[in-house]
């Protein structure tokens, strides 16, 4: 087939004199696609573009949010003291550091080396809150204590029990608490995984992320269902504080008796 253009190759010569000769130049289909003018892309291929980088971006973030999160505990294996003493048939277990890495492996280690000696679990906190997702691995180890032993939370005098911590203590069948010890809570919030710094999110996606945390958290718990939906509301925005005293008056089911009662 012959080619496009002008060239020689491309003329079909009549026949007859030199003079009378006319070239015919011999037209064919352009091969190439034909293309929108620069800058011009069709609405719905751009949508669906838009859609599907913002779902990568989303499953690329996620994972490696828990990539992070796996590594932290792999590479803090052996940080992360839990104090530890035994008396009269009950461990006491104190954590006096934020709810992070290696939290929850402390408690299942404890567990595993102590649960055939004794009676009861006693787990001191002193925290000022931390990871949701190693928050979420210790509890997951209470849980387990509590399957087989009497579990007992408590919180101290001049101690404190914010954000996560406040689930943890939540896991103890009985929960004591001093009459000055305070306890904080807080909307949960999104945290650059490189930086720490708080992120913000959309509206919905906020909104989305508090209402998955209430049912984790607080529904299956033993907190009242009343002062559970005052608390929801209070804490919009803001950091709601209470000491052990105000839980028990309020009836909140957060504390089941103050220490020395």
């Amino acid at each position: 087939m012959p080619e496009c253009g002008v060239s020689a190759a491309a003329l079909d010569c009549a026949t007859g004199p030199p003079q009378d000769r006319r070239f015919k130049l011999i037209h064919c289909a352009d091969p190439r696609p034909k293309q929108l003018p620069r800058g011009r892309i069709p609405k719905m291929q751009k949508n669906q573009n838009g859609r599907a980088r913002a779902l990568l971006l989303v499953a690329a973030l996620a994972l490696m949010a828990l990539l992070a999160w796996r590594n932290d505990r792999a590479a803090f294996a052996d940080r992360g003291r839990l104090a530890v003493r035994v008396e009269d048939r009950a461990a006491i277990l104190t954590w006096t550091q934020p709810i992070e890495t290696p939290m929850a492996r402390r408690f299942e280690e404890a567990y595993a080396r102590l649960g055939p000696e004794v009676d009861a679990f006693v787990i001191e906190l002193h925290s000022p809150g931390g990871a949701v997702m190693e928050g979420r691995a210790v509890i997951e180890a209470l849980e387990r204590m509590r399957a087989t032993h009497d579990l007992v939370t408590v919180v101290g005098p001049d101690r404190e029990c914010l954000s996560m911590c406040v689930p943890i203590f939540l896991a103890g069948e009985t929960r004591l608490a001093a009459r000055d010890a305070q306890f904080m809570f807080h909307e949960p919030t999104s945290r650059n995984v490189f930086t720490g710094a708080r992120e913000r999110r959309p509206a919905f996606e906020e909104r989305r992320t508090t209402e998955k945390f209430l049912r984790r958290y607080f529904e299956a718990s033993p907190m009242d269902a009343a002062w559970r939906a005052e608390l929801s509301e209070a804490w919009k925005g803001e950091d709601v504080w209470k000491t052990g005293e105000e839980l028990v008056e309020e009836r909140s089911g957060v504390v089941t008796e103050l220490l020395g009662e």
